[in-house]
């Protein structure tokens, strides 16, 4: 198990050494294609007065078909570069689900050693037990112990003796006192005594008071331990048209590195350290009966349904501006910011602390979200009831697949620039908008927790919702 874990480390290393080698033959094959397509393109403006002669026009000719024939050489080197990042791309993924599965097969045959362990320790205790049994000398039962009874007094004689016994201690009773006669001075009633008696001391001066203890210090009061895998705890605001507002969970923020790095250049790259400060997030996606309350209220129309019911179900086929609409009128409801989350933000609560490529590790399993290619009963049919699934280690529902979520920030081909401190990016046009989390009708590679999608903001689809973030 160790020579396997250092094998995937060192081909960690190598791969990260051949992502870096490939990438920098990328630009600079792109660097070449731009270089002669622009000298292309000058050839092809340049004025015939420039050229003073058939010869002169025949090899400029002729350095323009090399010139083109080395543009799609490179092009050509260009494509099959991009084409070998993808397949390592597909090779690296398959080492990480392969390590994740050593990994849990390490943990498990772990707990079987324990238990081993733990089994022989009882079976060694009992050996023992078993021996001192077998030297320990036989106990002799105890010899029966023989009562013998005393002749019984007939009870005559009983009489008889406690009289002579009464008689004979009235007599040394009598002599007793007669002889201390002098000594007490003992008055008898009729004559004189010889002394008054002192008045007695008063009863409570007699009987001592029981002595005063200490003041007993009362002990601070133990504060129970927090257990570690206790769930988050929900906060909802009150609306001010009445109800609750949504379920949020607080995020203390933290320093994590968002994205992933793409041998191909795709927008999720580069992987980039991101510090971002407690924020609240949306418990699960904002439902129908959430937004139809709203639409009610500011006179909407509600969104289609699509025939899958309301309810409890993710809202869908809501443009960007429609989300933006709801989280103001929460806004104004409660008094407190509501607002889309950023897609740092999103990040961070997607992966609640992985470096996975899903929350639960690098693979699909069973009953975790509605995808294409999940396995469920939703799967490419309808987005699925909130809460449907296992929520992750942030108490989150549905950050993988049902729906895909508006995030805040405009879309940028790439993490270049992107804010360190977790905000939402909005430089460049913002012609498209970010969304997030993939979802039931789209393949399991775009739930992964650092893919992104984007849309132009006025787009409504069946898949596409959001949640809502509100500054703690």
């Amino acid at each position: 198990m160790a020579e396997q874990i250092d094998s995937q480390t060192h081909y960690d290393d190598e791969s990260e050494s051949l992502r870096k080698t490939l990438e920098q033959m990328r630009r600079e094959a792109e660097e070449e294609v731009m270089r002669l397509s622009t000298r292309l393109a000058e050839r092809d403006f340049a004025p015939d007065s420039s050229v003073a002669s058939a010869t002169e026009r025949l090899a400029l000719q002729q350095e323009m078909t090399m010139l083109q024939q080395t543009l799609e050489a490179k092009e050509q080197a260009l494509d099959h570069i991009t084409e070998e990042c993808r397949r390592l791309e597909d090779e690296l993924e398959d080492q990480n689900i392969a390590y994740d599965s050593l990994k849990q097969e390490i943990e498990r045959k772990e707990k079987s050693l324990k238990a081993a362990h733990s089994e022989v320790d009882r079976l060694r205790q009992e050996l023992v037990e078993a021996k001192r049994a077998r030297e320990a000398p036989p106990v002799q039962p105890p010899e029966p112990v023989i009562i013998r009874e005393k002749p019984k007094i007939p009870p005559h004689l009983l009489v008889a003796g406690a009289v002579v016994l009464f008689v004979l201690l009235s007599l040394a009773t009598v002599t007793l006192i007669y002889s201390m006669w002098d000594r007490i001075g003992l008055s008898l009633p009729g004559l004189t005594p010889r002394a008054e008696l002192l008045p007695s001391e008063p009863l409570d001066a007699i009987v001592s008071a029981e002595p005063a203890g200490e003041p007993t210090e009362e002990a601070p009061a133990l504060a129970p331990d927090r257990a570690a895998s206790a769930p988050p705890r929900i906060y909802q605001d009150r609306l001010r048209s009445g109800g609750p507002g949504p379920a949020m969970v607080v995020l203390e923020g933290g320093v994590f590195e968002m994205g992933y790095n793409s041998l191909s250049g795709q927008d999720f790259s580069p992987a980039h350290r991101v510090s971002l400060r407690p924020f609240m997030i949306g418990v699960h996606e904002v439902t129908f009966q959430e937004y139809d309350r709203f639409a009610r209220a500011t006179g909407r129309s509600p969104p289609e349904d699509y025939g899958w019911g309301r309810g409890s179900r993710p809202v869908i086929g809501v443009t960007w501006e429609d989300a933006r609409a709801y989280t103001r009128w929460l806004s104004e409801q409660t008094d407190r910011r509501y607002r889309l989350p950023s897609e740092a933000e999103w990040e961070l609560a997607a992966r609640a602390g992985t470096q996975s490529s899903f929350w639960w590790g690098y693979e699909l399993e069973p009953d975790r979200a509605a995808c294409f290619d999940c396995g469920t009963q939703w799967d490419n049919r309808s987005t699925a009831p909130v809460k449907s699934f296992p929520a992750n280690p942030y108490g989150l529902y549905d950050t993988a697949g049902n729906a895909m979520e508006w995030v805040a920030d405009c879309y940028t081909a790439s993490y270049q620039g992107a804010p360190s401190d977790g905000s939402a990016r909005l430089d460049g046009d913002c012609m498209t908008r970010v969304a997030r989390g993939g979802a039931f009708n789209k393949p399991s590679s775009s739930m992964r927790s650092y893919v992104r999608a984007r849309f132009v903001p006025e787009t409504e689809l069946n898949m596409l919702g959001f949640r809502v973030a509100r500054d703690s």
